[in-house]
């Protein structure tokens, strides 16, 4: 079966570690040897208390950058569905007429870039909605002006939308690089302190035991991890990144051609 080493597992290994380290009077004496007192756990314990911090930090802002893509995705496939009936019905009326196509932005393809994909969005409406043949043409289908703008104000929103997830999906970036920055701390402080208490404590390996660290029979062989077992990572798992900043319209694949 597939180990999963999370973040929640290093921290809780940690914990237990330097928690039973000062705990533990046979164990804080025996490590006291390698200059392990009781203030220097107390900072590890510390670091754990930030390392738990930071973590919960990290989880609340990626959940929160996570609903504001949500919402902006949802929003912007709502009026990206009107807007290419806008642009559909106006390249089939002026679909010999190029030059009038380029005046009112409805020529070529739509981009897939977000912030591309507004620039031409609030290009067409803007330049649609002052051209009275274009605007006749649409009210032939259906559209009336009132409609027309009605999305222009709803995209205005969904543009507002997407910025206020970029501000959250970069405070969600920002947590990422502050938790990995203590975990790596944490991470050392692991590793130095599981290596004195494997040397200090090699003759009593029930006291090992009670720290989480593994004791083998002499003799034992260790095998080596299958292709679908994932070994505890040493700097506690900083590998988990933020989600990538989004610049690519949601569902946007749309082919059209120029006319």
């Amino acid at each position: 079966m597939k180990k999963n080493y999370t973040h929640g597992y290093f921290l809780e290994s940690s914990r237990m570690l330097i928690q039973n380290s000062n705990d533990d009077e046979q164990i804080s004496a025996l490590i006291l040897a390698y200059k392990v007192d009781e203030q220097k756990l107390e900072e590890g314990l510390t670091l754990c208390t930030r390392a738990y911090n930071v973590e919960n930090q990290q989880i609340k802002l990626h959940g929160q950058q996570y609903r504001a893509y949500k919402n902006f995705e949802k929003a912007f496939a709502e009026v990206d569905e009107v807007y290419q009936i806008h642009l559909k019905f106006l390249k089939i009326s002026f679909e010999k007429d190029t030059e009038k196509l380029k005046e009112i932005s409805a020529y070529g393809n739509r981009s897939a870039n977000i912030p591309n994909w507004f620039k031409q969005a609030f290009a067409f409406y803007q330049n649609t909605v002052v051209d009275e043949e274009a605007m006749a043409e649409l009210d032939s289908y259906g559209i009336t002006a009132e409609m027309f703008q009605e999305n222009e104000s709803k995209i205005t929103k969904v543009e507002a939308a997407f910025h206020a997830h970029r501000i959250k999906l970069g405070a969600a970036q920002d947590a990422v690089v502050q938790r990995d920055d203590v975990f790596k701390e944490l991470a050392t402080y692991v590793k130095r302190l599981r290596a004195i208490c494997r040397i200090a404590l090699k003759d009593h390996p029930q006291l090992l035991e009670k720290l989480g660290i593994k004791v083998y029979s002499p003799g034992y062989v260790r095998a080596k991890p299958k292709k679908d077992e994932e070994q505890p990572p040493a700097d506690g798992g900083t590998t988990q990144t933020a989600a990538p900043a989004v610049q690519t319209a949601p569902n946007n694949n749309k082919k059209e051609k120029g006319k």
